[in-house]
C-alpha cells in the first residue's frame, strides 16, 4: 500500500514541492507532477498572501501607535507654552525695562537781574536756547540710571551764581549707559557758564556772554550775540559767529579738535589763527611759519572793520573759515 504526506502550505520553502512515497521497506522522495505541484504552490502562494496581509496589519498597528504618540506630546508642548504665555513677566524681562526707565523732570526758577547761570553737567549733554525777556530760567532734565539705586541728583541751587549741577552720591562711580542730559532756556541778559566731560554743548541764540568749557566733548555755536570763551580737548568745534562787540577779546580752542567758523563780512573782528593742522578759509589770511613749534604756524584775518579780537587755536587739528551771508530784514 502506498502512503502519501503533504506538507503544510506554512512550512513550504522556496524548493519544488516534494512528498514521501513508501513501499515496502524502501523510503525515496519522488517528484510531484505538474498538476499536483500547481496545486500545492497555489497554496503556498496563499499562505504567503496571509503573511503578507498579517505584516501589513502590523505595520499600520505600530504607525498608527506613534501617530498618537506624537500627537499627544506636541499636545503637551502646546499646553507648556500656553502656561509659560501666560505666566508673569520673566525678572530678566523686568530688570531690561526699569534699566532702560527714563525720568523727566522740569524745573524753574527767577533769577535776579544779571545773575549769571552755571550748569555742571559731567555725565551727558547740554543744551542752551534763548528764554525770552523774563528773568524766568527753566532747565529740563532726562535722565536714565539704568536701574541703579545710586541715582544722579541734578539740584539747582542760588547764590552769587545760580548752579544747576548733576552728580552722584559720594564714592560711586556712573555704570555703562547711566547719563543725564540737560536743557536749560536761559534769558536775556544772564551770563551763562557750561562745564562737560565728554558730553555735548550745543547753544543756540543765547543774548548773553557764554563760557564753555569740556574735556573731550564736541561744540555747536549759533547765534550767540555776547562774548565768547570757549575751549574743549579733543572735541570739534562749529559755530555761526555774531558780530563782536567793539573792544571784547574772544576765544575759540581745541587741542586737538577741529574748528569750523562761519563768518559774514559784518563780524568786525581781528582773527588770530594758530595750528599744525590745515588753514582752509573763503577769506585773505596771512601765514607765518614757526619752524620747532607747535603750532606750527600763526596767521591773521580782517574781517569788516576790526574792532575785536577773536583767537582761534587748534594744536594739531584743521581750522576752516567759511564764508556765510548776513540776515536782512524784508
Amino acid at each position: 500500500m502506498i502512503s502519501c504526506c503533504f506538507v503544510p502550505a506554512s512550512g513550504l520553502s522556496s524548493q519544488p514541492v516534494r512528498s514521501l512515497f513508501t513501499t515496502g521497506e524502501s523510503t525515496r522522495p519522488f517528484f510531484l507532477g505538474s498538476a499536483e505541484r500547481a496545486t500545492r504552490i497555489s497554496d503556498t502562494n496563499c499562505g504567503r498572501r496571509q503573511l503578507g496581509d498579517g505584516a501589513m496589519l502590523l505595520r499600520v498597528c505600530v504607525l498608527g501607535g506613534l501617530a498618537l504618540l506624537i500627537g499627544a506630546c506636541a499636545h503637551r508642548s502646546g499646553a507648556t507654552a500656553t502656561i509659560v504665555a501666560q505666566s508673569e513677566t520673566p525678572p530678566q524681562v523686568l530688570d531690561a525695562a526699569v534699566q532702560h526707565e527714563i525720568e523727566r523732570v522740569n524745573n524753574k526758577h527767577i533769577l535776579s537781574k544779571g545773575l549769571a547761570v552755571r550748569i555742571d553737567n559731567p555725565y551727558g549733554d547740554v543744551r542752551l536756547r534763548f528764554g525770552g525777556y523774563e528773568p524766568t530760567f527753566e532747565w529740563h532734565t532726562v535722565t536714565q540710571n539704568m536701574g541703579t539705586n545710586n541715582k544722579i541728583a541734578i539740584t539747582g541751587s542760588d547764590g552769587p551764581v545760580f548752579i544747576v549741577s548733576a552728580r552722584l552720591p559720594e564714592g560711586t562711580t556712573l555704570l555703562l549707559g547711566q547719563r543725564v542730559d540737560i536743557t536749560a532756556y536761559v534769558p536775556m541778559g544772564h551770563d551763562v557758564d557750561i562745564v562737560t566731560e565728554q558730553g555735548l554743548i550745543e547753544a543756540r541764540g543765547i543774548q548773553a556772554n557764554l563760557k564753555v568749557r569740556s574735556v573731550s566733548g564736541d561744540i555747536a555755536l549759533r547765534g550767540i550775540t555776547g562774548r565768547l570763551d570757549i575751549e574743549t580737548g579733543g572735541g570739534n568745534i562749529e559755530a555761526q559767529l555774531e558780530p563782536a562787540a567793539a573792544g571784547s577779546e574772544q576765544r575759540i580752542a581745541t587741542s586737538t579738535g577741529n574748528i569750523l567758523l562761519g563768518i559774514s563780512e559784518g563780524l568786525n573782528a581781528a582773527l588770530n589763527l594758530a595750528s599744525s593742522g590745515v588753514f582752509a578759509t573763503e577769506f585773505s589770511v596771512q601765514i607765518e611759519g614757526l619752524a620747532g613749534q607747535e603750532p606750527n604756524k600763526r596767521g591773521r584775518a580782517a574781517i569788516g572793520n576790526p574792532k575785536a579780537t577773536i583767537e582761534i587755536y587748534s594744536k594739531r587739528g584743521e581750522i576752516r573759515l567759511l564764508r556765510r551771508a548776513e540776515f536782512r530784514p524784508a
